[in-house]
């Protein structure tokens, strides 16, 4: 997908009745209930920030991003709801010493309901990894996370949410000079009317193997429902998480890469590049996570 200046995608509300109640009848909403809002930044080599509005009386229900034509060098340090879930904030800085001009976008899906999802947030300082739970009986429905370290040292290959959509883990990989690190969730109360079950789950895609880089994994299909929050771990020397690409009523992507010097590819193309010939003994994998609710009638 090329990353557009602006873009804003109206997703048709086929089953989210049973999952999300509006505030006022739906006949009443002036355009449906469930919105995907996406904005790009300026192309340079400056350190980035990206925020992206939900329309007015609609909440945050998840954040994604990424970089563009980055080739690598340039990683992810906050996916963040904001705190008062009106907003989604996504920033990225390249490593010292590279000066190639890239982009970030950033995404949220927006939807109106009658009880305000909540955000929680946890914080460690010295630690390489921490997690968030959503307090019973709510769900947790999208993620993120904000590392307060250089990018030099410090790189994200890890934000995980559980089967159950009770927590989600963060885990950064590296060492030297500490700083705040920190995992969100969003979590909200999910409504089965009459005669609906309500499946939330954890969708999971095929691990993508291999010395090749970028690694593309996409979510496993589903049939009916939908997709809120994407996460991913990546396995392998020198791989981050650089992407990951929020689908509501499809299935979402994400992208790992690895620190280097040949020429990155957009997101989300699955063409790859080799790291090396032989590389190393570890065979590389991404496998990318979801919240997902499905509905049977």
């Amino acid at each position: 997908m090329k990353a557009a200046p602006t873009m804003r995608v109206i997703v048709a509300a086929a089953v989210l009745g049973a999952v999300l109640s509006p505030a006022t009848p739906a006949a009443a909403l002036p355009e449906p209930l469930v919105t995907l809002e996406q904005q790009t930044s300026a192309t340079d080599p400056d350190p980035k920030t990206v925020v992206v509005s939900c329309p007015d009386d609609t909440w945050v229900f998840a954040v994604g991003g990424w970089t563009n034509h980055s080739s690598g060098q340039a990683l992810l340090t906050r996916l963040e709801p904001a705190a008062d879930l009106r907003t989604g904030i996504v920033s990225a800085r390249q490593r010292s010493g590279n000066t190639a001009a890239f982009s970030l976008t950033a995404q949220v899906i927006c939807a109106r309901t009658v009880v305000a999802p909540t955000r929680v947030a946890n914080t460690t300082v010295q630690g390489s990894s921490i997690e968030v739970v959503c307090p019973g009986p709510t769900v947790m429905l999208g993620f993120g996370f904000a590392m307060d370290r250089r990018v030099d040292d410090w790189r994200l290959d890890e934000l995980l949410p559980d089967d159950d959509l009770s927590q989600v883990s963060v885990n950064i990989s590296g060492s030297g000079p500490t700083g705040a690190l920190t995992a969100y969730g969003i979590c909200h109360t999910v409504v089965e009317p009459p005669g609906t079950l309500i499946n939330l789950y954890r969708a999971t895609s095929i691990p993508v193997t291999g010395q090749t880089w970028p690694k593309l994994a996409t979510l496993l299909p589903m049939t009916i429902g939908w997709t809120f929050g994407v996460g991913a771990t990546v396995r392998g020397p020198g791989s981050h998480l650089d992407g990951f690409q929020l689908r509501p009523l499809g299935e979402g992507v994400a992208r790992a890469d690895r620190v280097s010097a040949l020429p990155g590819l957009p997101f989300p193309h699955a063409q790859t590049r080799m790291v090396g010939l032989f590389g190393p003994a570890e065979d590389p994998s991404l496998t990318t996570h979801g919240a997902r609710i499905g509905t049977m009638h």
